[in-house]
């Protein structure tokens, strides 16, 4: 028979949590409904703040990939709250390159598995770091992963109370079966998903983990705040009177590279930045610039993350120029479900934002409010976008301070919060 006590004299709450089988994890859901039922509440104490986690991320790193940011910022947040954190990686590097290349100040446990960073990097080291996890399990609470091999393994098969943070759809059939199989184990804590619209594609296909929570994804506030000093115009030889028109991420098919050269030469006494981007994915529109004689376009490639606030704050103007078909990497169509970093990021920067107006994009910015959105494939409107706010700093100022005020529920931090809060995880 639980035993209840008092807090406050406000309140009385019961001791007893449903434990599973790992040490020092408890999960709470059926008593928490329980509670609900006799008005009785928990402590608001986050008692999730003594977890030890398992990440497991298996994104290429230094490759300028969000998927890579996402993972490192996930796990300094998780340090900062307090939880204990191991985050298993593929690959062989110096911890030193690691952390100075993302801006990671509060650093955490990494183990490297070598040799599984090449082809098939997502199923080599998803069943690498499975093995792993089997052979260390009890140093850890519960695993969080967005490896789908390692959930379906570890979830499906070996026991591990695992979060899969799912970013995606599933790639094809297989994987759709290998979700669906794990989503109904019992040591699956819970999926989180970056998007309301990626959940939705969940459930349209049927799968409907019991207990699911959406995270957006996030920014950390600092980077912008002391920003590393790199003096962008001048390295990039950019007058400090000349507004500058800045995209910042990845350049895959769809992303409105370029509707940016054709504004470049809409606005010739604008420069128009790009500020991320593979070689391989930069060069036809270097090329193609080059031979449209548009000196005032600029591509930089890849930068490291640490800079990243640097490029955005020297800008005037950040703009997310996606067409309707927009892709994430492999070419998926992303516009449903994607969660840019970059969003989070503009946000931070205080700077005013014009977006097309793709729906999960919607799911943060708020038209009028805190940004201007535009049709998607209509450069009309997008241009017109960018001369109002070239020419407004009324305008510019209003949706910049909302941007602002609104970024500051999408920390890194908060994400982790909500993610245990809304699992209902807790952990001795």
């Amino acid at each position: 028979m639980p035993v209840p006590y008092k807090t406050d004299n406000k309140c009385i709450i019961d001791s007893v949590l449903i434990r599973i089988k790992t040490r020092g994890f408890q999960y709470i859901r059926r008593e928490c409904r329980l509670h609900s039922m006799t008005n009785k509440i928990f402590p608001s104490a986050p008692e999730y703040r003594t977890a030890r986690v398992l990440y497991v991320g298996s994104p290429p790193l230094f490759s300028g990939g969000a998927s890579s940011v996402h993972m490192m910022k996930m796990c300094q947040a998780m340090t900062r709250l307090g939880i204990s954190v191991e985050c298993v990686l593929p690959g062989r590097f110096s911890e030193e390159k690691l952390f100075d290349y993302y801006g990671v100040s509060e650093t955490f446990g990494v183990t490297a598995i070598p040799f599984t960073d090449g082809p098939g990097r997502q199923f080599v080291h998803g069943l690498a770091a499975s093995v792993y996890a089997l052979r260390r399990k009890g140093s850890y609470d519960f695993a969080l992963t967005r490896n789908l091999v390692f959930a379906w393994l570890c979830a499906g098969f070996f026991g591990i109370p695992t979060v899969y943070d799912a970013h995606h759809p599933p790639v094809n059939r297989i994987a759709e079966e290998m979700t669906r199989f794990f989503s109904r184990s019992g040591s699956l804590l819970g999926m989180s998903f970056n998007s309301e619209g990626l959940r939705e594609i969940y459930s349209r296909l049927g799968i409907a983990p019991r207990n699911s929570v959406v995270a957006h994804n996030g920014v950390e506030l600092e980077m912008f705040e002391n920003p590393k000093d790199i003096a962008v115009r001048k390295k990039l030889g950019i007058p400090p009177e000349k507004k500058i028109v800045c995209y910042c991420g990845n350049t895959y098919e769809g992303r409105g590279m370029e509707l940016l050269a054709d504004a470049a030469e809409r606005f010739p006494d604008t420069e128009f930045l790009v500020v991320g981007g593979a070689e391989r994915y930069i060069h036809p529109h270097r090329k193609s610039a080059r031979l449209r004689g548009l000196g005032n376009f600029t591509m930089t490639g890849l930068v490291p993350q640490s800079e990243v606030s640097s490029y955005l704050l020297a800008s005037d103007i950040l703009v997310l120029p996606y067409s309707s078909s927009m892709t994430i990497r492999g070419g998926t169509k992303a516009g449903e479900f994607t969660s840019p970093l970059k969003v989070f990021e503009y946000m931070a920067a205080g700077k005013p934002i014009v977006a097309t107006e793709i729906p999960s994009v919607l799911e943060i910015l708020e038209p009028e409010r805190n940004s201007v959105t535009v049709a998607p494939d209509n450069p009309g409107e997008f241009f017109d976008a960018v001369s109002s706010l070239i020419n407004d700093p009324g305008l510019c100022a209003r949706i910049s301070q909302n941007a602002l005020s609104d970024v500051q529920q999408y920390t890194w931090k908060k994400r982790v919060e909500r993610i245990m809060t809304k699992l209902e995880i807790a952990c001795d």
